[in-house]
């Protein structure tokens, strides 16, 4: 713990680290001497002494005396009376807002003896994820979050945990109330689970804020091998149906000629055969003769 020593034993000692609260909440700032005296009969002086000097508590004769306190901290602070035998003269702050970061100074003009530390006050928001499109074969996702303070980090997470790279750095900006709020792209591939994580971090104030989502997988773009796989089988088929309709259309041209073929030898040859019989009736022997003569 942070110590400023005096030419007594007595010392004054606040918190071991920064004190860190969120925007709207109660905040305790530590500060007692040490060893434990009491404390009800001494002078106690809050001030910020950055970013610039304000009086924020004073207590002495038994009693709060405020007459000169900062109006931005009116209503919001007060001692633990109770505690005052205890040597507990720690402060409670209220409602704190983001422009009660600064640097605290506890001082004990009684003994001499101050300590002084740090007051981070921090805004966090739950991030929100959006799918944002497609890019070639993956889904692009956009994270948004605003409300931070300090400047946050933002990144994508796959479902092992293991950081994407993003498309291109978080988009940053402040708003009227001196708040952050990013935005973050991301595209992603099909995978087996689908699902994708944004964070959201503040190492001053130590919060981190996550979001998950799943992205279904007919928001995917389809593949085109399978379709060009499914056009080259369909033009294939329709080859070998067309093959196979010219063969069968030549074999029936073949059959038909050799039929007709059959039939006109058949009818010579019956029409011969029946040119011999008229002329082997009486009165056609040399007729028949001369046919008999041109058939051998």
């Amino acid at each position: 713990m942070k110590i400023i020593k005096g030419s007594s034993e007595v010392q004054v000692v606040g918190p071991a680290d920064r004190v860190v609260a969120l925007i709207g909440d109660d905040v305790i700032l530590p500060c007692s001497p040490q060893p434990n005296v009491s404390a009800v009969g001494m002078i106690v002086r809050w001030t910020r002494l950055n970013p610039k000097a304000e009086n924020v508590h004073f207590y002495r004769q038994g009693r709060d005396s405020n007459e000169d306190q900062s109006p931005s901290y009116k209503g919001r602070t007060s001692m633990f009376h109770e505690e005052l035998k205890n040597g507990n003269v720690s402060l409670k702050l209220t409602r704190v807002t983001l422009s009660d970061t600064g640097r605290y100074r506890c001082f004990l003009p009684t003994l001499m003896k101050e300590t002084s530390f740090q007051l981070i006050v921090g805004a966090v928001s739950q991030p929100v994820i959006s799918i944002d499109g497609t890019k070639g074969m993956g889904v692009v996702l956009k994270c948004e979050s605003g409300g931070w303070f300090p400047e946050p980090e933002m990144e994508w997470l796959d479902s092992s945990g293991t950081i994407l790279p993003a498309d291109g750095p978080p988009e940053k900006h402040r708003d009227s109330e001196d708040l952050y709020a990013l935005r973050r792209h991301v595209t992603v591939d099909q995978t087996d689970t689908n699902r994708f994580t944004c964070r959201v971090h503040q190492t001053e104030i130590n919060h981190l804020k996550e979001k998950e989502i799943h992205v279904p997988d007919d928001v995917f773009p389809k593949s085109h091998v399978g379709l060009i796989i499914g056009l080259l089988i369909a033009a294939a088929v329709v080859v070998l149906v067309a093959s196979a309709g010219v063969y069968m259309w030549r074999k029936y041209i073949d059959i038909e000629a050799s039929a007709c073929f059959w039939r006109r030898k058949y009818t010579e040859e019956k029409k011969l055969r029946e040119e011999l019989e008229q002329q082997a009736q009486p009165g056609g022997l040399g007729t028949a003769r001369s046919h008999q003569a041109r058939l051998s």
